[in-house]
C-alpha cells in the first residue's frame, strides 16, 4: 500500500509538471465573466451605474470628461460587464441584505407602487424553499405568471456574485415572456436570498443595488461594511419604527452609514464630503418608499439615456 500510494504521488507530480507547462490553446474563450467588483472595501463611484449621473460642480478645478463621452464610456462599461442587451434581459434591480431585513416586504412595495406604470418582473431566491415567490403570489404583486423563484440550494450569494446563470435564465426567461405579451422589456427585480454582509451582487446580473439593513441588527451594522454597505447603488435602513424598542440609534446609523459610503470608502460624489445615498425607512408602514422608487426610476432612466446617447 506503502509504495502504492509514493508512485501515485510521484505520477501526480509529474503529470502536473507536464500540463502546467503547457499553455492553454488560444481557441478556448470564457463563456462568462463574473464581476464581483470586491478587493476590501471598494470605491462606490466605480460603479457605472445610475448613481454615477448626480450633478457635478464644474466650479470645481478638477479633471473630467464632458457628459456626452461620460455616458458612452459608461455604456461601453456597463455592456463589457452586463449579459445581454436590455432586450435580451430586462433592466434589473438586485435586492439583497441579511436574512429578515425586509428584502421581500420591499419588494411587494416596489410591486405595488409600480406595477400600473411599468412593465415588471420578479425573480426571488431561497436556498431550499419557494418561500418569498409564494409570499408575493399571495399579496398579488404581480400576475404569477411574473413571479420566478430560484431555489439556490446553497450560500445565497453564490447564485448573485460566483455563478450568477440560474438567475440569469430566469430573468431571461421572464424578460422573454413579458416583452411578448406588452412588446417592450420589463423592469426586473432579483431579490436575494438573505446573507451576510459579504453578500453583493455581480454587475453582470444587477444594473442598479439596492442593499437593506435594519435597525434591529443594531446601530452597529453599517460600520461594519462589506460590498453591499459600500457600495451599494442605494443602502436602505428598514424598520426604522422599532429603533427605540431595541435600543438602537438611527443618528448614529446615519453617522456611519455617511462614513462607510464616502468615496475612497463607498462614496458616489467627486467631492469627497458627499455620500452614496441612504434612505431610511419603514417598508412595512410605507416610509421612505417613494424614496426608494425615486432611486430605482433615476437609475432606470439614465440606463435609457445611455442607449439613446449611444445611437
Amino acid at each position: 500500500m506503502f509504495t502504492f500510494q509514493k508512485s501515485l504521488r510521484h505520477l501526480t507530480q509529474a503529470s502536473l509538471s507536464r500540463f502546467a507547462a503547457v499553455p492553454a490553446p488560444s481557441h478556448f474563450v470564457q463563456l462568462r465573466f463574473h464581476r464581483t467588483d470586491y478587493g476590501g472595501p471598494g470605491k462606490f463611484d466605480q460603479r457605472e451605474t445610475g448613481s454615477q449621473f448626480a450633478p457635478h460642480d464644474h466650479s470645481r478645478d478638477h479633471h473630467h470628461s464632458t457628459e456626452k463621452e461620460q455616458l458612452k464610456q459608461l455604456l461601453e462599461a456597463r455592456y463589457i460587464r452586463r449579459s445581454g442587451s436590455y432586450d435580451h434581459r430586462g433592466y434589473t434591480v438586485g435586492i439583497g441584505g441579511p436574512v429578515g431585513s425586509g428584502k421581500t416586504a420591499l419588494t411587494l412595495a416596489l410591486c405595488k407602487a409600480l406595477r400600473g406604470k411599468i412593465p415588471m418582473g420578479v425573480v426571488t431566491n431561497d436556498i431550499f424553499t419557494q418561500e418569498d415567490a409564494e409570499f408575493l403570489v399571495r399579496n398579488e404583486a404581480l400576475d404569477e405568471g411574473r413571479i420566478m423563484p430560484v431555489e439556490t440550494g446553497g450560500c445565497p450569494h453564490a447564485a448573485i456574485r460566483e455563478d450568477v446563470s440560474a438567475n440569469l435564465g430566469a430573468l431571461e426567461a421572464l424578460t422573454r415572456r413579458i416583452r411578448s405579451e406588452v412588446g417592450v422589456s420589463p423592469l426586473l427585480l432579483c431579490e436575494s436570498g438573505g446573507d451576510n454582509l459579504a453578500a453583493n451582487f455581480s454587475n453582470e446580473l444587477a444594473d442598479y443595488t439596492i442593499y437593506v439593513i435594519d435597525v434591529a441588527g443594531g446601530d452597529k451594522v453599517p460600520r461594519k461594511g462589506g460590498p453591499g454597505i459600500t457600495q451599494s447603488d442605494l443602502l436602505v435602513i428598514n424598520k426604522i419604527d422599532l429603533a427605540e424598542a431595541v435600543g438602537a440609534s438611527l443618528e448614529v446609523m446615519d453617522r456611519d452609514a455617511r462614513k462607510m459610503r464616502k468615496r475612497g470608502h463607498g462614496g458616489s460624489q467627486s467631492n469627497a464630503n458627499e455620500s452614496g445615498p441612504t434612505v431610511f425607512a419603514s417598508v412595512k408602514n410605507g416610509t421612505g418608499v417613494d424614496d426608494i422608487i425615486s432611486h430605482i426610476l433615476k437609475g432606470f432612466d439614465d440606463a435609457r439615456t445611455l442607449v439613446e446617447s449611444a445611437k
